[in-house]
């Protein structure tokens, strides 16, 4: 039904959106105006959400106005929907929103909504009633060893479909002082190793290690195998009697041992910072390797990535000649 409406959002909705996704507003509500989806109401806010919770709602929402609200609770992932449809709006108008919500999601991203909540009375949108459903919806009952299990395997599978290729478009964290210094000495050559992290509290990346010069050798033993990590290594070699000089980066992921919002934030920040190291910071990014606790990373695999064996073309089977041509032969019996 949502495609059928065609009603989509405008560009002012579009750069609320984008603000949102950058952390620089709490709240934002939106209704259905004049065939499109706009922003009725936004709010910055502060660095405590339950504050901004209280000065917020439920005074920004109208009974008579269905809208989508959106608040974000920490992190630019932990977004609550609030769809809000009171029950004495008018019925075009209840219809509307309900045809426009899957068209509404789609246009943020389903990656960044951690939450959904369908309210039909306006004191359901105090922080109390909020948090109570909050607690409610978040705390498990005793489970057997079975249950916990595909509970977590629940888990995953919605994590894996919010980082679906559809939406996530990729994250740009803010890169610190030392990570930014280091990145550029590694352009010129003058570090070997440099090792990032992404902060997921103040939602930064930040340096861990640099090192002036790093024998292949000794690379595995030095990108953790049970926490998530971006690495960049100059790795100068010889190959076939001609010296050479290369750039990898190397996106460590341990397949345990890590949270699942850190693996997803990794995944998201990824490409829009590898574009930030080349661009800005002048890194020439040779080749990229994805590695997790049991892949290799010795000299041998190095090399095996930056200069990969040639694949030998299949043999194509050869048909035999055709018979010559002439006159038909008579066989005697």
């Amino acid at each position: 039904m949502a495609c059928q409406t065609g009603i989509r959002a405008n560009a002012a909705l579009r750069n609320a959106l984008n603000l949102g996704k950058q952390a620089k507003l709490r709240l934002i509500k939106i209704v259905v105006n004049n065939e499109e989806m706009t922003p009725n109401y936004e709010f910055a806010g502060t660095a405590n959400w339950r504050d901004d919770w209280k000065a917020c709602l439920p005074e920004c929402v109208d009974a008579y106005e269905p809208c989508f609200i959106l608040f974000r609770l920490n992190t630019i992932t932990e977004w609550v929907l609030i769809t809000f449809v009171d029950d004495r709006a008018p019925v075009r108008e209840k219809m509307l929103l309900a045809a426009t919500c899957a068209t509404f999601k789609s246009e943020f991203g389903q990656c960044y909504i951690e939450h959904e909540k369908h309210v039909t009375d306006r004191k359901d949108l105090t922080l109390d009633a909020f948090e109570s459903w909050l607690k409610a919806k978040t705390e498990l009952g005793p489970m057997s060893e079975v249950e916990r299990e595909l509970h977590n395997a629940q888990q995953e599978r919605a994590a894996i479909a919010h980082a679906g290729p559809q939406h996530m478009k990729g994250v740009a964290f803010p890169v610190d002082r030392n990570a930014e210094e280091a990145l550029r000495k590694l352009a010129h050559q003058q570090l070997s190793f440099v090792q990032l992290s992404v902060d997921t509290l103040n939602e930064a990346i930040k340096l861990e290690s640099t090192l002036d010069s790093l024998e292949p050798t000794a690379l595995a033993s030095k990108v953790p195998r049970d926490k998530p990590r971006y690495t960049f290594y100059n790795f100068d070699h010889t190959w076939e009697g001609v010296p050479q000089k290369c750039t990898l980066f190397i996106y460590s992921l341990p397949s345990s041992g890590s949270s699942i919002k850190e693996r997803m934030l990794y995944s998201s920040c990824k490409g829009p910072f590898l574009s930030a190291a080349q661009n800005q910071y002048g890194v020439v990014i040779t080749n990229k390797m994805e590695v997790d606790a049991r892949d290799d990373l010795s000299e041998k695999a190095l090399l095996e990535v930056i200069h990969p064996l040639p694949v030998e073309a299949p043999k194509q089977f050869s048909r035999p000649a055709p018979p010559r041509a002439g006159p038909r032969r008579i066989t005697k019996v």
